[in-house]
């Protein structure tokens, strides 16, 4: 069956650093629609109007969606939107997009009522209007919410639109029985449909092209063809590369100036470098397409530019290889770094007895100018060139080239209104009792950050451990690091090796972030992957809570992407212990045996016997795999456009270069004024903060969990998951990754 398919675009897929937008003639050699965000609460997208023209021009049947906010009156975003179109409504149905997580006065189903009807009011009667939405999120604010029957079916009038990354298709929610569209990616190839973003949303109609074209009274003629070669290119950037070849495998031969005119002779595959010469003769090769303004117009000689002012871009430009959002000026140039603080003051000298004169924030990108001859401090300048000064360099870590592997930097539990303690010795004893002829319960570890429960005593502290277990310590041995307040860093070591990590930020919105770091060389661990029973792909879920008490582990977090099954599949008999049968969607193993053995584009993180860990390829002898969603740290550095997302809840892996630290790391999410997520782009951040090489975004929103064993053999969860809307409520899941510490 020739599917028919298209994307969904917004102002994500244009990098408001480059003159041109989307290349909707490319996008219609690819796809037979596209879906246009209009705006969010009371904000147009940007892009909105060129994106609705450029659609139309390159003959591309339009939808609209609406991303529903419940900050904001609904009936005041009805009238926002359909103000945009100034009368020309499109091809396709009008979505509103609910998915909101803002916890507004107006979230739920009662205000999506109000929503769409208000639509409904204002645009032509025979104009059709649907619904996006999550399955999950569907019935987490509908049925998890006690909707009456004939409330519920009132949605059903709506054509559905639904989001499902999965091979095998949706999974439905009541009240209706079939999909409309179904957005079965986040993870297209933008360059394929001509955006400016690495990843872009696709999405499937419910039939083929005949059946399309009758629903919507459309007709999809012939895709138009490649814009011929041989047009004027304008260069963008400081100084552009020629290499060889297309690629950056391929030796530089040559440099060209910013503002030269140069022709492209052709271009790789999929246009993501460009043949060019120079308009003298003197020089020809292969740069990226992306730092090249298409002008239009044949050559005409001449040694730089003089005309053309961009708009939106045809033939190619705008393709991947445009870099990052705030990529060095250089690709080869090992003076960026970035800062790893909260919070980094700049200095007018190198020191602390210096004046501060501002401030770098987490995740800034600045470049080095200069170094103390010790080289603890950095003079650096932040990419807008604004501020220049001195910053510790305990708080900048290199874009390129780490000088060392150390452990991920420390960060914490609990007890807000408690005073905090550093432990100053290499161990500390955990006494029932505040003497020294008490049982010891336990042992702290030096730089272990604690809470102080009780200091009634003058020579003692009563504390807490991450495992629950509760006791006294001695003060002699500890250093007052917070009063009344719990710092916005704490660390605890779970056994040698292990540590646990957390991190409180501020900006750019609350953000709680809970890190294992686990020393890959330390003895006596082992790591497991959910086995299955049949030993096939499909598990019964678990939370994560579950599957660490089941195989007696010490650490877990949630794993890979599933899918429910169908209704044919009874899970009583599938699942005699509990849980629903799932299917999961990626390559896994779990101690030699692999039970689904998919080949997707997704990473697989491979665990061998002696802990050594390795992304993608496969060993030789399988042991533990489990894959993530995508890959957002390469070689150190944030996978280039990745797609834009709204903040959310995150699971990850990573690895430091040397392969010695694994890194688990579980953002908590949608719990506003706690920690409201981070985007892919921030989420790479973080991971490299902590000296990670390789990272890989796993399942997240409701399904991050990091769990421990407390002192009582019960799992003890360290982060606050949110399922169905409740914060500290575990989903389960189809597989995990868990940690066994033998004694």
């Amino acid at each position: 069956m020739a599917k028919v398919i298209g994307p969904d675009v917004s102002f994500y897929q244009d990098d408001p650093e480059t003159p041109q937008g989307i290349n909707f003639t490319r996008m219609r050699q690819h796809a037979q629609f596209v879906i246009v965000r209009a705006g969010q609460n009371l904000w147009g997208d940007r892009d909105f109007k060129a994106n609705w023209r450029g659609a139309k021009a390159a003959g591309l049947p339009r939808g609209s969606y609406w991303f529903y906010d419940s900050r904001i009156d609904p009936k005041q975003q009805a009238e926002k939107w359909v103000s945009m179109f100034e009368g020309d409504f499109g091809e396709l149905p009008l979505f509103g997009d609910f998915e909101d997580t803002y916890n507004g006065g107006y979230r739920g189903w009662k205000h999506w009522y109000d929503f769409l009807e208000r639509v409904k009011q204002l645009i032509p009667s025979n104009k059709e209007i649907g619904v996006y939405t999550g399955y999950y999120y569907w019935l987490e604010n509908t049925v998890g919410v006690s909707i009456p029957t004939a409330s519920l079916n009132y949605f059903k009038q709506y054509p559905l639109w639904i989001a499902a990354y999965n091979p095998t298709g949706p999974s439905v929610p009541k009240p209706w029985d079939d999909w409309t569209l179904w957005q079965f990616t986040d993870n297209g190839d933008g360059a394929v449909y001509g955006v400016e973003s690495l990843n872009i949303d696709l999405n499937y109609f419910n039939g083929e092209k005949d059946a399309f074209e009758q629903r919507f009274g459309v007709t999809l003629g012939p895709a138009p063809e490649p814009t011929p070669p041989g047009k004027n290119y304008r260069v963008t950037v400081t100084s552009l590369k020629v290499r060889s070849g297309p690629g950056l495998s391929f030796g530089q031969i040559g440099s060209i100036k910013l503002n030269e005119v140069v022709e492209r002779l052709e271009s790789n595959a999929d246009e993501t470098w460009h043949k060019i010469r120079r308009l003298d003769g003197s020089l020809t090769g292969w740069s990226f397409a992306a730092y090249l303004q298409n002008l239009g117009g044949t050559p005409s000689g001449g040694d730089t530019g003089t005309g053309g002012t961009g708009g939106t871009g045809s033939g190619g430009s705008g393709d991947p290889g445009s870099g990052t959002t705030n990529p060095p000026p250089d690709e080869e140039d090992t003076d960026w770094y970035r800062v790893t603080a909260s919070s980094l003051k700049i200095r007018i000298g190198p020191g602390l007895e210096f004046e501060s004169i501002g401030t770098f924030t987490f995740g800034e990108l600045v470049e080095k100018l200069d170094a103390s001859p010790d080289n603890k401090w950095l003079r650096v300048r932040s990419k807008d060139g604004r501020k220049t000064g001195w910053s510790s360099g305990d708080y900048l870590i290199s874009v390129h080239n780490p000088s060392s592997e150390p452990p991920p930097s420390t960060t914490v539990p609990d007890y807000n209104d408690k005073n905090w303690y550093k432990v100053t010795t290499s161990t500390l004893n955990l006494r029932e009792s505040p003497n020294l002829t008490a049982k010891i319960i336990s042992t702290l570890s030096k730089n272990d950050i604690i809470p102080a429960l009780d200091e009634s005593n003058s020579n003692w502290v009563r504390t807490q451990k991450l495992d629950g277990s509760t006791g006294w310590c001695s003060r002699d041995y500890l250093a007052q690091v917070s009063t009344a307040k719990r710092p916005d860093s704490v660390s605890q070591a779970l056994s040698p090796g292990v540590t646990y990590l957390r991190k409180d930020l501020n900006s750019p919105r609350p953000i709680v972030v809970h890190v294992l770091a686990i020393d890959l060389q330390a003895q006596k661990l082992e790591f497991l992957v959910t086995p299955s029973a049949n030993n096939t792909d499909v598990l019964c879920t678990r939370t994560t809570s579950k599957f660490l008490e089941e195989f007696k582990l010490h650490a877990a977090i949630n794993g890979g992407y599933f899918s429910y099954l169908d209704a044919s599949f009874i899970p009583s008999k599938l699942c005699p212990n509990g849980g629903d049968p799932v299917r999961i969607s990626d390559y896994a193993a779990s101690r030699g045996k692999i039970y689904s053995n998919k080949k997707t584009a997704q990473p697989v993180i491979h665990i061998g016997k002696k802990n050594q860990v390795i992304f993608n390829p496969k060993q030789p002898a399988v042991f533990n795999a489990i894959s993530g969603d995508r890959l957002v740290v390469v070689e150190g550095k944030v996978v280039k456009n990745l797609a834009a997302q709204v903040p959310n809840p995150r699971t990850a892996v990573g690895l430091s270069k040397n392969g010695r630290w694994l890194t688990l790391l579980v953002v908590d999410g949608r719990q506003a004024g706690y920690s409201e997520g981070v985007t892919f782009p921030e989420l790479a951040e973080l991971l490299i903060s902590y000296g990670v090489y390789t990272g890989a975004n796993m399942d997240g929103g409701g399904s991050s969990s990091m769990v421990i064993r407390g002192f009582d053999g019960k799992a003890r969860v360290l982060n606050s998951p949110i399922e169905m809307n409740q914060p500290g409520k575990e989903r389960p899941v189809g597989n995990h990754l868990g940690l066994f510490i033998k004694p």
